[in-house]
């Protein structure tokens, strides 16, 4: 609005990306020497013929958000009143709230208002904010922003002569996209023999199989893949983490866009049959619930993120 003597900015906070070039094909020699060049860690030297530069390209737009990851941005509340104005502006103050797609969640602003809290904006000035907010479900988010303050007519004594307080309030939107896709699925292991030749169904164990694929525009490398299991049940690793004497440590997976990754747990329950949580907790209809999934990755720039799934649960007897 045009009497407004303050306006509001947003600013998205993200990393930069590496710079391309496109250079003309070379030979296969000259391209292997281009690379170790460029790619040698004591290397001070560039080449115009490799495929990144020593730039950094910031994003041209506010870009995508994505479950998982951290959305961060700036709130910028700026002194548009000319120098030498009769009026003042003081008692400047932001609030924000995140309209999620099942809850409002508060958001705290750093730094707060204890720390930062200047009694007057001065002409040109700008009081900025940074909001932090781990994304956890998909779907349209509505960042409200709320700034007031007061502005107060000076008069010639340097005094004030009249003032109001003003508030308005500004709607941000955007979409949260799933960044990776889970898909599990738990087979019961047939139960062992004991020494009558019986079934023995006091211990139960679990396969538990999991597809992780990447939805984002982007690679991601992940960092951890756990399963927290839910008592009495425990669980064992058998992807890319387990340490054997006999074979060299693996390099954590790298997921390009639409790459998919499979992992596998082995999932028991103890053999003590006194004990009082040995049948575990079950749903109405019978199954057996075993625990969830975490994942933690990151990004090509190394931003982390993390995502929990809900309960995972055993087929039906």
């Amino acid at each position: 609005m045009a009497d407004k003597k303050a306006s509001l900015a947003l600013l998205s906070l993200s990393r930069p990306s590496f710079s391309h070039q496109f250079p003309l094909p070379l030979q296969p020699h000259e391209s292997r020497k281009i690379a170790f060049k460029a790619l040698g860690p004591s290397s001070k030297e560039t080449d115009e013929n490799f495929i990144l530069n020593p730039l950094l390209t910031l994003p041209p737009a506010f870009g995508s958000a994505y479950v998982g990851a951290c959305f961060s941005c700036t709130l910028c509340a700026n002194n548009e009143l000319e120098a030498g104005s009769e009026k003042i502006i003081t008692s400047v103050k932001i609030a924000a709230e995140m309209q999620a797609p099942s809850s409002k969640i508060p958001l705290d602003l750093v730094p707060v208002e204890e720390e930062v809290s200047p009694s007057q904006l001065e002409p040109g000035k700008s009081l900025q904010k940074i909001v932090r907010l781990e994304l956890r479900e998909e779907g349209n988010h509505v960042l409200a922003v709320s700034l007031s303050y007061s502005e107060t007519i000076m008069s010639n004594e340097h005094s004030a002569s009249s003032g109001r307080v003003r508030t308005f309030r500004k709607l941000y939107q955007f979409v949260a996209q799933p960044c990776l896709s889970v898909r599990t699925k738990v087979s019961e292991i047939h139960p062992g023999i004991d020494e009558g030749k019986k079934p023995n169904f006091s211990n139960q164990r679990f396969a538990l199989e999991a597809q992780l694929e990447n939805m984002a525009d982007g690679p991601i490398t992940l960092e951890d893949v756990a399963f927290r299991p839910k008592s009495p049940f425990r669980s064992t690793s058998l992807n890319w983490d387990v340490a054997r004497p006999d074979l060299d440590p693996v390099d954590a997976p790298t997921l390009t866009p639409r790459d998919v990754s499979q992992v596998a747990f082995l999932v028991e329950q103890p053999d003590d049959p006194h004990s009082s949580s040995s049948a575990g907790e079950r749903t109405k209809d019978g199954r057996a619930v075993l625990g969830q999934l975490d994942i933690r990755w990151r990004t090509a720039m190394g931003d982390m993120a993390f995502l929990s799934t809900g309960w995972l649960m055993a087929r039906r007897r």
